[in-house]
């Protein structure tokens, strides 16, 4: 294998067909240049090295992942202050709650750095992009069958990511991109001491609660602020410490005072996480007749069992509040996804783009034909195959896996699994290292027993579990659930209620004094009678086994269709622009400020303001109360610097940027570098982006940063923060 990488700062010819444009498209960093020359058209100040470098600090600096993706975060001062989301903060910021000190409810600000607390998750730094596509595809031509393909590409992209981590110094991640016709390899540092800084009141941070999200026009104050420490000498640590200080970064991002007016320039960092902008038309159909209206229908009834108790206790809404919303962000997202697809017709659109693709192929040479033309034949068995059974995956995810019981119960039933293998072994030797096994799961089981039942409610699981079976059984063909599933069933005579009772009078799995009673006294016996232990177990092995299995030579013949696919896009149309989908790697897109208007006579500002706040207002609503002395700082419109003079204070604003889940949290910046306001949410109009963009409508919700420096300076009380960041005025 080749040695010599290529670091593809400004290097147009690894995609020089690929011609920038302006709102749809998440695009790779190192590849900058391609879109200079449009930036600059519509407003960008900055060179390109002062974007994106490898040997100097650039605003790539500034930009964090937190975790593994799951959002995104950004250094707004120079002690390593992170911006990001309420909603990507919620977690952390429950967590940390208990009823006595709720800080979800009623926020928290941290009034020295000795004050802020461990958050418990990472953020990650880029270090390089490297194109590596040569070096992954090396010895591999169109002559390449399937199986040897898959080989090499895994041992190249192994080596790969042993030579670029430095010794594991660094965190890589081998990116494919138009379903492996390229390769990059992104390289991290992670810092694992985060720590949470501040966040407004629930009140704020989720203003409009799930009856907003996703719409415009938007009131809602989604931020929160964590702070990356590192070693004395500003390196990366693994955990928390005490020695640690807060990070000197390479560079942070100045806070722009200025506002946001029509037309100006915006672009957003990030990490969105997936998009599938080149689905078939037979995927599309999969997706809107069969997958998404049974997420939808599933996520519903979650909802409903945990709002059914929520709103009697408010420490059972506090153990349930992040759970609730991770269930509801998508169950609405989905809806509004499939009322999309089929608004716009977008199958038929994939249709006559298919049909043009055959036209294309049969209108070529023999090598062509031979390259692509099954193309579209693979696209229709594989997806045979997926309209049949597609369900059975769908329930499981989203049912089965939605039973917070069953994920606890895979530890158990594979610590069942080691005893039986013990049980039949002969030889002294390896029963002695199925019982090390043994001894180092239940280790494990007994560190997460305390997380685990943490936040967990019983009387919702029992409903969950009860809900989520009925589905299944009445939906669910017998042939497509497991076989002892089905004979368990038949033991309860097919009543779901009572194989419920079982397992929630008499499992482990759902009381943890008897988790932990079991745990200090572990027995096979007990192991092998209890329900709970032993659904769980058949759960997780018809996925791993069954479910995996049904899709696999399905799945490989659609994967193989998309790469061939996609590569004969690139060949039918060499100057039209073509961004990779996402695929939690940092992106880049950029685009303006705008108003739009999403029907017939109904036209929307770009921005939104304070009054739209108070007239949402409902005193006691769950969803458009407001907190403790809003109102009066409101109403005397002390808005100081953060507005300007004459205006009412501005809350959110509209652009047209391309962005997707993962991209919560992204920074919004204007042309000369700075900070205009914090990525959070896209329209309902244009649920259907993340398979086909629609330029008219599409649009990303941004909450204004000055609206931010409101909250906490003047809501809070927490200048001293504010103090701390560079502003541009």
């Amino acid at each position: 294998m080749k040695k010599i990488y290529t670091l593809i700062l400004g290097l147009a010819t690894v995609f020089s067909s690929f011609l920038a444009k302006a709102d749809e498209g998440m695009w790779i960093p190192a590849l900058l240049t391609d879109n200079y020359s449009e930036m600059q058209r519509l407003g960008l100040t900055l060179t390109p090295e002062q974007i994106y470098s490898v040997n100097n600090s650039s605003m790539k600096d500034a930009i964090v992942r937190l975790g593994r993706g799951f959002c995104t975060g950004e250094i707004i001062s120079n002690q390593g202050l992170i911006l990001t989301n309420h909603h990507c903060g919620y977690d952390a910021i429950q967590s940390l709650s208990t009823t006595a000190a709720n800080h979800l409810k009623n926020g928290f600000w941290a009034k020295t750095k000795a004050d802020e607390k461990s958050a418990g998750f990472s953020v990650s730094f880029l270090v390089k992009i490297v194109d590596i596509t040569d070096d992954v595809l090396e010895g591999i031509d169109d002559n390449t069958n399937d199986v040897m393909r898959k080989t090499l590409i895994g041992e190249h992209s192994s080596a790969l990511k042993k030579d670029f981590s430095n010794d594991g110094a660094y965190d890589v991640d081998i990116k494919e991109m138009f379903s492996g016709n390229r390769y990059f390899a992104y390289v991290y540092e992670t810092f694992g001491d985060v720590r949470l800084v501040g966040t407004p009141p629930e009140s704020v941070g989720k203003y409009g609660g799930d009856t907003d999200n996703w719409m415009w026009p938007r009131h809602t104050g989604d931020f929160s602020m964590f702070r990356v420490y590192a070693s004395k000498n500003n390196k990366a640590t693994k955990e928390f410490s005490e020695d640690n200080v807060p990070y000197t970064p390479k560079h942070h991002l100045p806070v722009s005072m200025k506002g946001v007016e029509q037309g100006d320039f915006a672009m957003i960092w990030g990490f969105p996480g997936s998009t599938d902008r080149y689905l078939s038309s037979y995927g599309v159909k999969n997706a809107t007749d069969l997958d998404q209206p049974a997420r939808v229908k599933i996520r519903r009834a979650k909802l409903d069992a945990y709002e059914k108790y929520q709103v009697q206790d408010e420490a059972v809404d506090l153990m349930y509040s992040s759970k609730h919303a991770q269930v509801a962000n998508y169950w609405k997202y989905f809806m509004g996804q499939t009322r999309g697809l089929k608004r716009l017709d977008i199958e038929g659109k994939k249709r006559a783009e298919e049909e043009e693709f055959t036209r294309w192929v049969n209108s070529g040479d023999a090598a062509r034909k031979a390259k692509y033309g099954n193309v579209i034949k693979m696209y229709q068995e594989a997806y045979k195959v997926y309209d049949e059974k597609i369900l059975a995956k769908t329930y499981w995810m989203e049912a089965i896996y939605g039973i917070e019981f069953t994920k606890y119960g895979f530890g158990y039933s594979r610590l069942q699994g080691l005893y039986e293998a013990m049980g039949e072994e002969k030889d002294k030797e390896k029963k002695a290292k199925f019982q090390e096994q043994i001894d180092g799961t239940i280790a494990s089981l007994k560190a997460s027993t305390d997380g685990n039942f943490k936040d967990y409610y019983k009387p919702i699981d029992r409903d969950v579990t009860e809900a989520m079976l009925n589905f299944y059984v009445n939906d669910i063909p017998a042939d497509l659930r497991p076989a002892d599933f089905n004979k368990m069933l038949a033991k309860f005579k097919g009543n779901t209620k009572k194989m419920a009772d079982e397992i929630f009078e008499n499992s482990l799995l759902v009381d943890k004094l008897k988790a932990e009673a079991f745990l200090n006294k572990p027995s096979a016996k007990k192991l092998k009678k209890d329900c709970g232990v032993k659904f769980s177990g058949i759960m997780l092995d018809y996925y791993l086994g069954e479910i995996q299995a049904m899709f696999g030579e399905a799945g490989e013949k659609r994967d193989k269709a998309d790469r061939l696919y996609k590569a004969a896009l690139f060949e039918m149309h060499p100057n039209k622009a073509f961004a990779p989908n996402a695929n939690s790697s940092m992106r880049f897109s950029y685009g303006q400020v705008l108003d739009y208007s999403p029907a017939d006579a109904v036209k929307y500002k770009h921005y939104t303001t304070m009054a739209g706040v108070l007239e949402k207002y409902q005193p006691g609503d769950h969803e458009f109360d407001l907190p403790d002395g809003y109102l009066e700082k409101a109403m005397a419109r002390d808005y100081g610097d953060y507005a300007k003079e004459g205006e009412d204070l501005r809350v959110c604003f509209l652009s047209n940027n391309d962005i997707t889940g993962g991209n919560s949290g992204s920074p919004v910046i204007n042309g000369n570098g700075e900070l205009i306001g914090l990525a959070f949410d896209g329209n309902w109009e244009a649920m259907s982006g993340d398979i086909a963009f629609e330029p008219e409508l599409q649009r990303t919700i941004s909450v204004d940063i000055r609206y931010v420096l409101w909250c906490i300076d003047k809501l809070a009380g927490a200048k001293h923060i504010v103090d701390e960041m560079t502003l541009a005025r």
